[in-house]
């Protein structure tokens, strides 16, 4: 399904999605016209969701990060009924379901603890809910997201 080009145009992005294409083209030895075709095609199949700005979050108050483990009543509509909930809260910026001991872990970010401790106290309000464990963030150490992808990809275009 990926050509080269398609490849190489994704590990250039990945690399800063912020360049121009002309020099993406210039990069490869490609025309413009064939770059901005393969990136519409991309977006098209789906591969590429948006394009976005990654934006500091102590910038904007947002000091604590931590991650909201949940285990809950197993059914099916209590379930639905608290993701619809928890999507609206607006501190949770990831939920996945879980295999496993948890049912559910929440990636959020806050202001303080105060903050935290109000947002857990909704989550415990929640039909269903049984136990929460919450793991503060001390540090990051690397946040990279792009990196599996841009691995696969130089893999597959050598």
């Amino acid at each position: 399904m990926l050509s080269e080009k398609h490849k190489k145009i994704l590990i250039q992005l990945l690399k800063d999605c912020r360049q121009p294409i002309s020099k993406i083209a210039k990069d490869l030895g490609i025309t413009r016209q064939t770059v901005g075709k393969k990136i519409e095609e991309l977006r098209e199949w789906g591969i590429i969701d948006s394009f976005s700005a990654k934006l500091n979050p102590e910038k904007f108050g947002l000091t604590t990060k931590a991650y909201i483990l949940i285990r809950e009543d197993p059914r099916a509509e209590i379930r639905r009924k608290n993701e619809e909930i928890i999507r609206q809260f607006h501190q949770v910026s990831e939920f996945y379901r879980l295999f496993g001991r948890y049912d559910a872990v929440l990636e959020v970010r806050v202001r303080d603890s105060k903050e935290l401790t109000d947002l857990i106290k909704k989550i415990h309000a929640l039909e269903g809910v049984k136990e929460t464990e919450t793991l503060i963030v001390h540090s990051t150490i690397k946040d990279n997201p792009e990196e599996p992808f841009l691995q696969v990809l130089e893999a597959e275009a050598t």
